[in-house]
C-alpha cells in the first residue's frame, strides 16, 4: 500500500528510467510514465481471481480490477512489487511462483488524473480457496472467482457475469459483474492481458510466459 506521496521512478516512453522521481500524485498529475505490476491468480478450477478496489480509493474507487494491482516505488523492480500480493490478498509469492506473460503500456485519463503505466503482467496458479484469503480493506473490498470465458464475454461484450466472491469482513460475497463495475477505461488493456492469460492457460507446460 502507498501513500499519496509515495516517490516513483519517471519512465520514458520506451520503459527507461529518466533518473528523475516523483511524488505518486505528482506523476498522476501531469501524466509521468511508472512502472506497475498486474498479477493475475487462477485457482485450482481454473477460475480467475478478480477483486473489487476499496471505495476509498483515489482512482476507479469500488470498480473491478485485476487479482492483484500496485505501483513500483522508486528503486523498485517487479520482483519487488510482488508484495503487493501480501498486503491485498495476503498471498506471499517470489519470483519463482510467477510467470511473465507480457508488459504493455498503458494510459488512462480520469477526471483528475492521468495515469500512464508501464505494466509487467503476471500470473500464477494457487491451491487455496477466497475463504483463505485476508483482505486489506483500505485496498480491496472483495476477491472474486470467474470462469475465463465469461470474463472475457464480460469485458468484450458487456455480458453480466455471475461470480462467487469474499468480502474483507470474511462474508461471502457472490456477484452479478455488469459492465458498471469495470474500470471504462481499462478496458482493452484487460482483454490483451486476458488473451495472454488464456494463451498460457492453454499452453501444455504453462511454465513460460506468452512474448507481448
Amino acid at each position: 500500500m502507498m501513500g499519496n506521496d509515495e516517490a516513483f521512478d519517471v519512465l520514458d516512453e520506451r520503459g527507461l528510467p529518466t533518473g528523475e522521481r516523483k511524488a505518486r500524485h505528482a506523476v498522476h498529475r501531469d501524466g509521468d510514465w511508472h512502472a506497475a505490476l498486474h498479477l493475475w491468480i487462477v485457482d485450482v478450477r481454473g477460475y480467475v481471481w478478480l477483486q473489487r478496489r476499496s471505495v476509498t480509493k483515489d482512482l476507479a474507487a469500488g470498480k473491478v480490477d485485476v487479482s492483484v494491482g500496485g505501483h513500483l516505488a522508486a528503486g523498485e523492480t517487479w520482483q519487488d512489487a510482488l508484495r503487493e500480493s501480501h498486503e491485498e490478498l495476503g498471498i506471499l509469492l517470489t519470483p519463482g511462483d510467477v510467470t511473465v506473460l507480457g508488459t504493455q503500456f498503458t494510459e488512462r485519463v480520469y477526471p483528475t488524473a492521468i495515469d500512464r503505466e508501464a505494466q509487467t503482467v503476471l500470473a500464477t496458479r494457487v491451491t487455496r480457496s477466497l475463504r483463505e484469503v485476508h483482505l486489506d480493506p483500505a485496498e480491496v473490498d472483495a476477491v472474486y472467482a470467474a470462469p475465463l470465458p465469461g470474463l472475457r464475454a464480460l469485458y468484450s461484450e458487456d455480458r453480466p457475469l455471475a461470480v462467487e466472491g469474499w468480502d474483507a469482513q470474511g462474508r461471502p460475497a457472490a456477484a452479478l459483474l455488469h459492465a458498471g463495475d469495470l474500470i471504462e477505461e481499462a478496458r482493452r488493456s484487460t482483454l490483451q492481458e486476458l488473451a495472454w492469460l488464456a494463451a498460457w492457460l492453454d499452453a501444455p507446460h504453462p511454465t513460460r510466459g506468452v512474448d507481448g
